[in-house]
C-alpha cells in the first residue's frame, strides 16, 4: 500500500511539471506576465507606483518583498531605461495612470526563449 501511495505521488509530481523546455518557458512566460499584470492594476487600484524588480544574476523576480526563484537552468535577461537600472538588478515600473516605464524581459532555457514585452504607454505586458 505504502509502494502504491508513494507511485502516485511520484507520477502527480511528473505530471504537474512541463515536460518540455518549451513546455516550461512557456509557462514561466505567462506566470511572469501576470506578475506584470497585477503589478499594474496594483498600481491603478492604490493610486501608487509599483516597481517588479529582476535580478538578472541570481534569476529572481517580484515585487517588493516577494521575489520568486526561476527554475534550475533558466537564465533571464533584461532591457530597461537606464533610469530603472541598479547594478544586477533592474525594474519595470507602473504607475497609477496604467502606464509603465516599458521594457523587455528574455527567459531561455534549454534552447528555447520567450520574451515578455512591456508597453510603456498601454502599461499592458504580452509575450511574443
Amino acid at each position: 500500500m505504502v509502494l502504491v501511495i508513494m507511485a502516485f505521488v511520484v507520477v502527480s509530481v511528473l505530471a504537474a511539471k512541463p515536460r518540455s523546455a518549451a513546455a516550461r518557458t512557456g509557462a514561466e512566460a505567462r506566470a511572469i506576465a501576470a506578475t506584470l499584470q497585477l503589478a499594474r492594476s496594483r498600481a491603478r487600484a492604490g493610486n501608487a507606483e509599483i516597481v517588479v524588480d529582476v535580478d538578472t544574476r541570481n534569476r529572481r523576480i517580484g515585487a517588493a518583498r516577494s521575489m520568486r526563484q526561476l527554475p534550475d537552468g533558466m537564465e533571464i535577461a533584461l532591457t530597461v531605461a537606464e533610469s530603472e537600472r541598479r547594478g544586477r538588478i533592474g525594474g519595470l515600473r507602473f504607475y497609477p495612470d496604467g502606464q509603465s516605464s516599458g521594457g523587455e524581459i528574455l527567459l531561455s532555457y534549454k534552447g528555447q526563449k520567450e520574451r515578455i514585452v512591456v508597453n510603456w504607454f498601454t502599461g499592458e505586458p504580452r509575450i511574443e
